[in-house]
């Protein structure tokens, strides 16, 4: 188990926490996508994103944390957001998640290399909460 902090930069005219959202949403959408999805379900997946006190957010998810991708994902969204990932990341990306369409990937493989990441400890000692001891 390797908590991970991921603090998501203000871009594409959003702010942190609106990308932080969107960010999550489609990472729930690997799951679920839209296409398949029942007008009455809900995220049961949830990436957890906390404030500090300069108004950023952060995705905080296990690295080893399973996500599932569904045959019928779409990305498009997803890259989109991720304006600062080099294109050659982003097609390795669309490559791995064609081949495990069906199948389950940790959560880590999807983190490109441009995230900041902080461990629990890292992220504490940096002002964000800890999600083991709240």
């Amino acid at each position: 188990m390797a908590i991970v902090y991921l603090p998501v930069e203000p871009q594409l005219g959003m702010t942190s926490a609106e990308r932080a959202e969107a960010l999550n949403m489609e990472v729930y959408r690997l799951m679920r996508p839209t296409s398949v999805r029942n007008p009455n379900d809900v995220m049961l997946y949830q990436y957890t994103d906390f404030p500090n006190t300069a108004g950023m957010h952060a995705l905080v998810s296990d690295t080893s944390d399973l996500v599932y991708i569904n045959p019928a994902v779409d990305l498009t969204n997803l890259l989109d957001l991720m304006p600062e990932v080099p294109q050659a990341e982003k097609d390795q990306l669309v490559a791995y998640i064609e081949v495990n369409r069906g199948n389950h990937i940790p959560f880590g493989t999807l983190i490109p290399s441009t995230s900041e990441q902080l461990t629990e400890a890292e992220a504490v000692a940096a002002g964000w909460p800890s999600i083991s001891n709240p």
